[in-house]
């Protein structure tokens, strides 16, 4: 046991024995704890995955289940504080109020605030699309001829090559993986500017099908370089309309046999985005050039990926978007997970779901941006440049 001493004239006094003050804060806490087990475990729970949404120090899978569960912490936590309230626990109960508080700025990123009075800048703005299109399965020929003008850059995931879509552009970079009856499917990265340095990968997936991977482009804009990513990540296959048939045919067997295969599925997924996002994270954290990152995410904004590109990069649609521009066009339909990241050099003016478009599985999402400064000398731009260093070696 430590003890805290004075020395005096009368001799040494012990002033306080901090072993045993410890011993009896600890002894006080456990007893509180063991009258109130579920109120403590809730507030607990709520800081933990408040801190994970916050700052996700492990990309274990297990930290992907606790951020997505963080709706039912906030809900855990606000019925643990107003019981606390009532039982006269104030100190741990105003805790919890804070924590809550503190959580709803990360659920913010489930909504858009635009007002819709952005005012448009006298700059060149630059629209981008991302949009998971699903091999286009029902779009008309007319439909294709006026799809997507609006977007100087458009980025597909699930993408087949499509000439109708690809004239409007004069510069296409791809990544495609070739099934069979000459199907192919992968990523295009579109662009109405120059691409004066790529690189792209599709990752390997033991189960098949191959079609998840990202693209990195350097484009000329004006007098700048800029850097687009387009990325689809680890594709999970998840189909909760099953588990609800089931539920509603009044077979529990397979009903819970849906629920254990999406949450192996869930864990499968976050372990490979994970690992898929330190990737791609290694082509635009640092990069010299001002940077957009769009695609199909494949998880929600509480989700891992978002939260660790949240700590280097803005979300286009919580700066700008309006609602909660949901992208998923099919069960559970209620998710947004197609996003676009910008750096700081950008300044978001909007940023949609076009729901109209109701062909895929998805909803393309449509940005517009002004870059606040030109962030390159003109002359010493990489389009004029034109040297051969690859892309990795230029961040």
């Amino acid at each position: 046991m430590t003890a805290i001493y004075k020395v005096t004239e009368s001799g040494v006094e012990v002033i306080r024995e901090v072993g045993e003050s410890m011993v009896g804060s600890v002894r006080v806490l456990l007893e509180k704890y063991g009258r109130f087990p579920f109120s403590y475990t809730a507030l607990s729970y709520l800081f933990v995955t408040m801190a994970f949404c916050y700052y996700p120090v492990t990309d274990h899978w297990l930290t992907g289940f606790v951020m997505m569960s963080l709706p039912l912490a906030i809900l855990a936590g606000l019925v643990a504080s107003i019981y606390l309230l009532f039982k006269q626990q104030k100190t741990v109960a105003m805790a919890g109020i804070i924590w809550i508080l503190f959580a709803l700025l990360v659920v913010k990123r489930l909504l858009g605030v635009s007002t819709g009075t952005e005012q448009l800048s006298q700059q060149p703005t630059l629209n981008v699309l991302s949009f998971n299109s699903e091999t286009f399965p029902k779009m008309s020929p007319q439909e294709l001829e006026a799809f997507p003008t609006k977007a100087d850059i458009a980025c597909f995931q699930e993408y087949s090559p499509n000439q109708q879509i690809e004239k409007q552009y004069p510069v296409k970079f791809q990544k495609l993986t070739s099934f069979d009856n000459n199907r192919q499917i992968g990523l295009a990265l579109l662009s109405k500017y120059p691409i004066v340095n790529e690189y792209g990968r599709i990752w390997n997936r033991a189960e098949g099908p191959d079609i998840n991977g990202f693209l990195c482009a350097d484009i000329v804009y004006g007098a700048d370089t800029i850097r687009v990513v387009n990325v689809h990540l680890w594709s999970m296959g998840v189909r909760t309309n099953q588990a609800v048939n089931a539920w509603k045919a009044g077979n529990l067997g397979e009903f819970f046999y849906e629920i254990g295969n999406t949450l192996q599925r869930l864990k499968v997924g976050f372990e490979n985005r994970s690992e898929q996002l330190r990737e791609v994270e290694s082509y635009v954290v640092g990069s010299r050039y001002p940077v957009i990152i769009c695609g199909d995410f494949n998880e929600t904004p509480i989700g891992y990926s978002y939260g660790k590109l949240s700590r280097n990069f803005t979300n286009a649609f919580e700066e700008a978007g309006h609602g909660l521009g949901f992208t998923l066009n099919r069960h559970p339909y209620c998710v947004r997970i197609d996003q676009q990241f910008v750096s700081s050099d950008w300044r978001t003016i909007t940023c949609q779901t076009l729901s109209g478009v109701s062909f895929s599985d998805h909803f393309p999402v449509l940005a517009q941006y002004v870059l606040k400064k030109a962030t390159n000398d003109p002359a010493n731009t990489l389009a004029r440049k034109k040297s051969a260093i690859p892309l990795l070696a230029r961040k």
